[in-house]
């Protein structure tokens, strides 16, 4: 999508409708893009993606705000993939 960004990655797509929520209710737009792959019950590398986009004058702020969420990584990564703090 012309002038969006991707501001986090998932891994499936109840996690990014959550994402997606939290940046709407602050007042930034947001759009899902799901790479999923559904013929299989297991993720096959970037099949398994879900994608949280938001317009490019707000992906800095976009990035800020889930950078706050508890159990997010910085740079948005998807919790559980053992890159976040481990506290």
């Amino acid at each position: 999508m012309d002038g969006w960004e991707v501001v986090s990655t998932l891994g499936n797509e109840e996690e990014a409708s959550l994402v997606a929520g939290f940046l709407e209710s602050r007042g930034i737009r947001t759009s899902v893009e799901s790479l999923l792959f559904h013929q299989e019950p297991v993720n096959f590398g970037r099949l398994g993606e879900v994608r949280v986009l938001v317009p490019e004058a707000d992906a800095e702020t976009a990035r800020d705000l889930l950078e706050e969420l508890p159990g997010r990584a910085a740079g948005g990564d998807e919790p559980g993939t053992g890159e976040e703090d481990s506290r």
